[in-house]
């Protein structure tokens, strides 16, 4: 065999193992692609639709990796992995208020050593959190930029299906929860600060109406948070209260929860224990959830029930009860200052026929000396 003849053979053998390689290589992206279709089509909308939040977190926690491999085979894990990451982020950050409320505890109790380790545990899980919250929003991030063209923040992409709105608020209200985290951890994760103006400027490209009124109620919690952010804007707590009233309506709670989060970094009380009462009244049995986003609205329900048994814990030391959320330590004391004022002759009614009781008493005898 000549030379030419042998280097001809071996360009032959180099083009047919690469086009096999290359078509095994279309092969598993498409089977990847196909999968991931398959699963946000038949698997996201049932797993939206749950009520048990800790399941679906679980589920985050177990199958995150399986999706995110999907990535290296050239598929887009995005809209999947996004939910995914958010759900294993509630699972982290019920960790991290686990181990908040035992340092509380410890602290009252004067449990230095306790309450020195609960504080640890609590900025590690709280870390974790940011961690995969941030992981969800990097990725959403990356790929709406690339596939619409455009800066986040800076403009609108036109999203013509809901399940790409619905991972953009998600993704956006991830960022935030990111940074948040990031806060609470002692900045283990370093997420950057100006994701709550970009969140801010990008929720104004949802429908208010449609998402449950949780776009403006996110834009009216970083007003109060981030100086000069809501200069210029609404008032922040009336937005609120008008988002409620949508999320209400539409039934999913998520506007309420977002009012609970900037009444507890504000320090008022009174702002505070109305948002408990808010979300209370806005619950029951006749006014069921949405079937469609259950998952969200129970997310917001844990996010307002976390907030309360912080809230009680610092102040009693244990968590909130069932009626925690609209009544408190002190109305008991209240209650018996009234009742105590009725049983010393406080009030008008009767008290009156109290008074009048001794006072027959008091002339019996008088009729009786006589007699004897």
């Amino acid at each position: 065999m000549s030379k030419l003849q042998k280097i001809g053979q071996g360009v032959a053998v180099a083009v047919l193992t690469t086009s096999m390689l290359s078509g095994c290589s279309y092969v598993i992206k498409t089977g990847a692609n196909v999968a991931l279709g398959f699963g946000e089509n038949h698997i996201v909308p049932p797993i939206l639709a749950m009520d048990d939040a800790e399941m679906v977190c679980n589920s985050g926690n177990a199958l995150t990796p399986a999706v995110m491999s999907t990535k290296d085979m050239g598929a887009d894990p995005t809209r999947m992995a996004v939910l995914l990451y958010t759900a294993a982020g509630v699972c982290a950050e019920n960790q991290a208020l686990e181990a908040e409320l035992r340092y509380l505890r410890a602290s009252k109790a004067g449990q230095v050593s306790e309450a020195q380790d609960a504080r640890i545990e609590q900025k590690r899980w709280a870390g974790i959190a940011a961690e995969r919250q941030y992981a969800g929003y990097q990725l959403f991030a990356n790929r709406w930029e690339t596939k619409y063209k455009y800066k986040l923040g800076d403009s609108c992409p036109t999203m013509r299906n809901d399940l790409d709105q619905t991972v953009y608020l998600l993704g956006m209200v991830s960022g935030l929860q990111a940074m948040t985290n990031d806060i609470n951890s002692g900045g283990a994760i370093n997420v950057p600060k100006d994701i709550a103006g970009i969140v801010e400027r990008g929720m104004a490209c949802l429908d208010n109406e449609k998402f449950w009124g949780a776009p403006m109620a996110t834009r009216a919690v970083i007003w109060t948070l981030l100086p000069g952010a809501g200069d210029g804007k609404p008032e922040p707590y009336a937005t609120m209260k008008q988002s409620m009233a949508i999320g209400e309506k539409k039934g999913v709670r998520l506007a309420h929860a977002l009012y609970a989060v900037a009444a507890q970094a504000s320090g008022d009380d009174a702002k505070l224990r109305d948002a408990f009462r808010s979300y209370a009244a806005a619950t029951g049995e006749d006014k069921p959830a949405n079937p469609q986003f259950r998952l969200i609205d129970k997310m917001a329900g844990l996010m307002v029930r976390g907030i309360a048994d912080r809230y009680w814990t610092e102040n009693t030391g244990v968590r909130a009860s069932d009626e925690g959320l609209t009544t408190f330590w002190d109305d008991k004391q209240e209650s018996s200052a009234e009742l105590d004022s009725l049983f010393d002759g406080g009030g008008d009614g009767a008290p009156a026929q109290d008074q009048a009781g001794p006072a027959q008493e008091e002339t019996a005898p008088a009729q009786e000396t006589p007699a004897e």
